[in-house]
């Protein structure tokens, strides 16, 4: 499992002055949208979690805490890039997952 932070990315977090992120799975996202099979993950940059349970990576500068059960996903699959893009007008932007990850193709 790679973490591919791209430009828009980038861009984002350089100008919000973020350094940190958290990913972990969202898994209340499933009942209402998507495809069977499909991987959903909640980016976030809240300065108050708790960094001793995630493993860390960094990428461009910016340290990107990821929960490890992420990595039962990726079994076997190791090689598997996910990409975290930005996307929004102005100063609404979120940042999401480019790059959709389904556990059924391959």
């Amino acid at each position: 499992m790679n973490f591919i932070l791209n430009d828009k990315a980038i861009s984002y977090l350089k100008k919000k002055n973020i350094n940190k992120l958290f990913v972990n799975p969202d898994v209340d996202v499933k009942a209402c949208c998507c495809g069977v099979g499909t991987f959903d993950f909640d980016i976030s940059t809240k300065e108050n979690e708790d960094k001793s349970r995630y493993k860390e990576v960094e990428i461009s500068g910016i340290s990107i805490f990821y929960n490890p059960t992420i990595e039962l996903y990726f079994e076997g699959r190791e090689d598997t890039e996910i990409i975290i893009s930005a996307v929004g007008i102005g100063n609404f932007k979120k940042l999401f997952v480019e790059n959709e990850i389904n556990s059924i193709d391959q």
